[in-house]
């Protein structure tokens, strides 16, 4: 078992640099895992969809698969569920997440526009990021290293550009 170091931040626990680099590699094969899942098992995008894929930059989009689900899936590994937890990256609150090429989107929250534009995003992260393993770390470094770990550079990218797309359709 892991030891956690845990420090005590304004609004929430980080993960010290050692911890984070001993979670790194069971957090990228969990979201391998995750995503040969959705792939496998989801749904192709329909025209819509692929539209607003192509619209956040989406690549291969072609690629991407949606799986619905009653809940977001944690780890099975129980210290980088605790990781998740903790860091708030997935909850039981969490509504839906990419995984690569892979989208998982709760049955209660699948009609959300907004909450798919920002999973595409992040499915546009990871291209241009070179693949599924360097996306993930520089997810995970990037919401580990912001002042309150629930946003970062991606995180607002894509919170930004779902909003803006979404604020631009209802001006329509």
């Amino acid at each position: 078992m892991l030891f956690y170091r845990w420090f005590p931040n304004a609004l929430h626990n980080v993960i010290d640099q050692e911890t984070f680099e001993q979670l790194l590699p069971f957090a990228y094969q969990w979201v391998k895992a995750q995503e040969e899942l959705i792939l496998a098992h989801g749904s192709p995008l329909g025209e819509t969809h692929l539209a607003d894929a192509r619209r956040v930059g989406v690549q291969d989009c072609e690629r991407i698969k949606i799986l619905i689900v009653d809940r977001i899936p944690m780890p099975d590994n129980p210290e980088l569920a605790e990781a998740a937890r903790r860091t708030h990256i997935i909850t039981d609150a969490s509504r839906g997440v990419a995984l690569g090429h892979g989208i998982v989107i709760r049955g209660d929250s699948w009609g959300d526009r907004e909450l798919l534009l920002h999973q595409l995003v992040h499915v546009a992260q990871c291209e241009r990021s070179g693949g599924l393993e360097p996306w993930v770390r520089q997810y995970l470094s990037d919401r580990r290293n912001c002042a309150s770990f629930t946003l970062g550079i991606l995180e607002e990218e894509a919170r930004r550009t779902a909003r803006e797309l979404c604020a631009a359709a209802a001006g329509e």
